[in-house]
């Protein structure tokens, strides 16, 4: 009995070692077109010959397992999730023995309606929504390299324009639907319900994004009453997910040059103009450029934009974690950003690094969620500088390319070891910049801490309150140190200068909330109410201090102490608010948002303290709708539209409503006429500021309508008009001298509109084995300012001017006529003073027969009227590739750098200026150079004005996913990506400059380019690793 026991058993061995024998093992990665795995996916294993199926569900790292599928026969995998396109896998045929191993990737649909999406302190699915809201892809936004969240928005979403230069650190100007104040434009920024005063989100990793908005409409944004006037953008970041530990660490390192250089003249092309126009002046010639003299220089030939413009340094990592259980969830992070600039230099060399960290931890227990937020943020920023005797007059740019061929990098003849000019052969006034940025140090340090703590209780059902604490605290430092040297006869410094800045901001704001959600048959309602209050606080304090001797110490007291000063400020902000909002939805057909705001702010007198913010709006699902039918062709289709107001409080003073006093106001008085020096000095006071003490909120009224639509199940359109009034703008009209104060106030003067029209289109489709999709959009502004206040004087700018009637910052300038040839053409024409033969002839608009101010006309827009953004990503297998072009249309710049470099005086030339105007030589339009420009050809006029219209490819990126099975010989690695990508590698322009995406020279001076830094091209190879 024993031994027949021993035989069956040894017999059910053999027969299971033959039945593993038959088995195959197969696992994989789910993951969606973006490469991040998709947890919670169906996996269904079906053999098509004996009907065999198995299930299988992906955990949090989008891994599924089938470790024992019997062999034998086809199998097709089949993968669904909701909201995703499902997919099958056919003509698997299973070996014995042997493991199978699959990476998928599932294709979003394109009509995720029921995405949440971030309004204003409350998520709605995205169907319900009835205001305007862009909604930006974060993985679009990501492939942008860059330390500023603002900046990566550029093409991404209808109705924003950003703008910004090459120099690293720099801000940024982005506008939602145009200018809506003449004061600040940048719209307000929350960051996990936390708002961002004043700043754009430079502090906050790239990488920590999980979703963006940007609410466009005041039926949108009332609920952000006073700060919502340029719009809202609302970011939330990453949050952990239940699950075990995940590690993901993400990297990239490129490298930057300026993509085009300009045609700027030689030594002998510099000298060659120069004689010309001190001849045309009756000057003799600068010793350094006369043939004749032992002092010509004819053995240096600098060209400065090969010696300054080099290869800069881009790079950024990222370290996350991530889990969690059924209860808390924890999400923290690391990031390290650095970018070096595209300009030589030494300690003074432009650069920007920043350390960040931040921890998100969310916690439930019964009734009671609670959570916390750190951020904390350590950057250094080398600043563009300069001598402090002698501002700039653009930037290092213009600089730059002024500077003449004739003087040499490096002089150890002079204090400091760097060239500059010589006032008696060269007479030039030019500057050196790679001497000035090595000799010079000017930086500024930042650190900031940004934490919020909030708990929401949930009494009765759907009855919730939340309570949310936030501190923001900011430290710089803003240092100059300006030694001794010598960079030529004007930029020659004697006397060493410091200036140590230090300042401190802090933000603390307290919300409290209460939220309610009713279901009742075919009718939902939302209802919203909080309060919440806020106070600002800023202080600073200078310390100045000059002669300092070398060696050099960065200390006050080593210096010369009569000249040390110290000057300290701070001033106090407090903005009190009550807030509403309901939400009505009456069977996902008809939907109504009613919004309201009360704020208070302390910038305003206790009469014009108070403001109140309103917004309503609807929404009707005409698909929804049954006694509607509408094309097979058209899956969804809502009208919607709204109307509201917004205000603004962003202007320079936090006193404006109150007069100040000088009460130090001492002068001489006598008792007697002539009474010499029995005069004495008398104590008095005087008021040194007006004031308007009615002075009240801007505001801002906005209208839209909108249509979304869902087409063919894998196309959505969204068109929307939008007409935008600001109202009661603050601004600072001129003030008659009689009044006995040089300062003009504050004052509510100014209107403007705006108006366009948007398009969004995203399609989203598999054809054979690849996944394709594009976005696209686009959206037009136009302009018009309504009253300026006062008498309605226009505002004049850097060759523009604002006025009733026009657009804000409009072109304004002379129109040419060609060249005077001759005595006889100049008698001809109306009368132009100083002109003569060689000199640009000016038309006479108004028939008075004198050229002056009065004949000046607006010369075009500095207004694109087209804005448009294309993104293409398509994916095979495990390769992915994505092309982002971006650009504007209709737009006008002035090139002031042309200007410049075609002026024909003591600095280079740009290469055009060769083909000037002599006797021998008529058939031009470039006049005669001559030093001083008598007759003003270097005037505001149609000259310098170019087609600002480009299309740049903005973005490229090629990235390979490494297959599963490969990483699962490393038992440790789960996911990983490596990708090359490539930005602003091409543009087409008709624009001279570096670059036509300037940063505009300041609001009413939007469309002068006078030596914007230019964007880089970037090159750059980076990895995507999970554990």
């Amino acid at each position: 009995m024993k031994r027949l026991s021993c035989l069956l058993l040894t017999l059910l061995v053999l027969l299971s070692v033959k039945a593993q024998d038959k088995l195959t093992e197969v696992k994989g990665i789910v993951q969606n077109d973006k490469g991040d795995p998709l947890q919670g996916v169906s996996v269904i294993a079906h053999n098509t010959r004996n009907s065999f199926s198995a299930g299988a569900q992906t955990d949090a790292g989008g891994v599924f397992t089938f470790p024992k599928l019997p062999s034998g026969g086809e199998y097709s995998f089949s993968f669904s999730n909701v909201g995703y396109e499902s997919q099958t896998l056919s003509g698997y045929r299973l070996k014995p023995g042997t493991t199978v191993s699959l990476v998928v990737k599932l294709l979003q649909t394109v009509q995720s309606l029921n995405d949440l999406v971030v309004v204003g302190y409350v998520a709605v699915r995205k169907r319900d929504l009835t205001g305007s809201v862009g909604i930006a892809n974060p993985d679009d936004v990501k492939k942008t390299a860059t330390y500023d969240i603002a900046r990566s928005l550029q093409g991404q979403v209808a109705g924003v324009s950003v703008q910004g230069s090459g120099e690293p650190g720099s801000f940024v100007n982005i506008k939602i639907r145009g200018v809506s104040s003449l004061n600040d434009n940048n719209p307000l920024f929350v960051i996990d319900g936390v708002p961002i005063i004043n700043e754009a989100p430079y502090d906050f990793p790239i990488d920590d994004i999980e979703s963006i908005q940007v609410l466009k409409d005041a039926s949108a944004g009332a609920i952000y009453g006073s700060r919502a006037a340029a719009g809202v953008i609302i970011i939330t970041t990453k949050k952990g997910k239940s699950g075990p530990m995940q590690l993901h660490y993400n990297a990239y390192y490129g490298v930057q040059n300026i993509p085009k250089k300009l045609p700027l003249t030689d030594r002998v092309q510099y000298q060659q103009i120069t004689d010309a126009a001190e001849t045309n002046a009756g000057l003799p010639l600068a010793p350094a450029n006369d043939p004749t003299s032992p002092q010509y220089i004819s053995n240096v030939n600098t060209n400065w934009q090969d010696a300054a413009f080099k290869t800069g340094i881009i790079q950024n990592h990222d370290l996350n974690f991530s889990g969690g259980g059924l209860n808390t969830t924890y999400n923290v992070s690391l990031n390290y950003f650095d970018q070096t600039a595209t300009v030589r230099g030494g300690p003074g060399e432009p650069k920007y690094n920043r350390y960040n960290f931040n921890a998100n931890i969310q916690s439930k227990a019964g009734i009671i969620s609670f959570g916390a937020r750190a951020s904390y943020t350590q950057s250094h920023k080398q600043d563009l500088t300069y001598p402090h005797l002698h501002p700039n007059i653009g930037n290092e740019i213009v600089d730059l390319d002024r500077a003449i061929p004739t003087v040499p990098v490096y002089d150890t003849s002079r204090l400091g070891g760097f060239g500059g000019t010589n006032q008696i052969t060269q007479k030039a006034i030019v500057l050196n910049i790679i001497g000035m940025n090595n000799l010079l140090d000017n930086y500024s340090n930042r650190n900031r801490f940004l934490g919020n703590a909030w708990v929401e209780v949930e009494p009765l059902h759907n009855l919730k309150y939340k309570m949310n604490l936030v501190y923001d605290w900011t430290d710089t430092r803003d240092f100059f140190f300006e030694p001794q040297y010598d960079l030529g006869w004007y930029y020659l410094n004697t006397i060493a200068y410091m200036t140590d800045t230090r300042g401190s901001q802090y933000t603390g704001l307290i919300e409290n909330l209460l939220t309610y959600h009713l279901e009742t048959g075919r009718h939902t309602l939302d209802l919203l109410a909080g309060q919440s209050f806020e106070k600002d606080d800023e202080q600073f304090l200078e310390g100045i201090e000059s002669g300092f001797k070398p060696p050099y110490f960065y200390s006050f007291g080593t210096g010369d102490p009569t000249t040390a000063s110290v000057q300290s400020g701070e001033q106090t902000a407090t903005l009190s608010a009550w807030l509403g909002r309901l939400n009505y939805n009456f069977d996902q057909r008809y939907l109504v948002t009613v919004n309201f705001r009360r704020d208070g702010s302390s910038k305003f007198s206790p009469d014009n303290r108070w403001g109140n913010f309103a917004s309503v709006a609807g929404a009707w699902n005409i698909s929804n709708e049954k006694f509607i039918h509408l094309p097979k062709f058209i899956n969804y289709a809502k009208l919607r539209g709204g109307t509201g107001t917004t205000g603004n409080q962003n202007f320079p003073s936090n006193y404006a409503f109150t007069a100040y006093i000088n009460s130090n106001a001492n002068y001489l008085f006598a008792t007697v006429p002539n009474a010499g020096p029995d005069q004495v000095l008398a104590s008095g006071s005087i008021q040194t500021q007006v004031a308007d003490p009615t002075i009240k909120w801007e505001t801002k009224v906005t209208s839209s309508v909108g249509l979304d639509l869902g087409l063919f199940h894998n196309m959505e359109f969204t068109a929307e008009y939008f007409i935008n009034t600001s109202k009661d703008l603050i601004a600072q009209p001129p003030i008659p001298l009689s009044v006995g104060a040089t300062n003009t106030p504050y004052v509510n003067a100014a209107s403007l509109r705006n108006s366009g029209l948007e398009f969004t289109l995203t399609y989203k489709k598999r054809v054979g084995a690849v996944d394709l999709s594009v976005t696209g959009n686009a959206h037009t502004l136009h302009n018009k300012v309504l009253k300026l206040g006062g008498t309605n004087d226009p505002i004049y700018g850097a060759e523009s001017k604002t006025e009733v009637g026009h657009e804000v910052g409009e072109i304004y300038g002379y129109v040419t006529q060609g060249i005077f040839q001759n005595a006889s053409d100049i008698a001809k024409h109306a009368t132009q003073p100083n002109a003569a033969p060689g000199d640009i002839k000016f038309k006479d608009l108004n028939g008075d027969g004198v050229i002056d101010a009065n004949d000046q006309q607006y010369l075009g827009s500095a207004i694109p009227k087209l804005y448009y953004g294309l993104n293409v990503g398509a994916s095979w297998k495990n390769v992915d590739f994505s092309i982002f072009f971006q650009g504007n249309e209709g737009n006008k710049i002035v090139n002031g750098l042309y200007q410049t470099l075609m002026a024909g005086q003591y600095t280079n030339h740009y290469i055009d200026e060769l083909n000037y105007w002599t006797p021998t030589h008529t058939n031009t339009n470039i006049p005669r150079p001559i030093i001083g420009d008598p007759n003003g050809n270097d005037r505001a006029s149609d000259r310098w004005v170019e087609n600002g219209s480009y299309v740049r490819l903005q973005n490229t990126q090629l990235g390979y996913t490494v297959p599963q099975g490969m990483l699962a010989r490393t038992h440790v690695v789960k996911t990983a990506r490596l990708y090359v990508s490539g930005q602003n590698l091409w543009t087409l322009t008709k624009y001279r400059g570096y670059d036509p995406d300037i940063i505009s020279d300041g609001l009413f001076s939007r469309g002068f380019d006078y030596g914007s830094f230019p964007n880089p091209r970037t090159v750059m190879f980076g990895v995507q690793v999970g554990f």
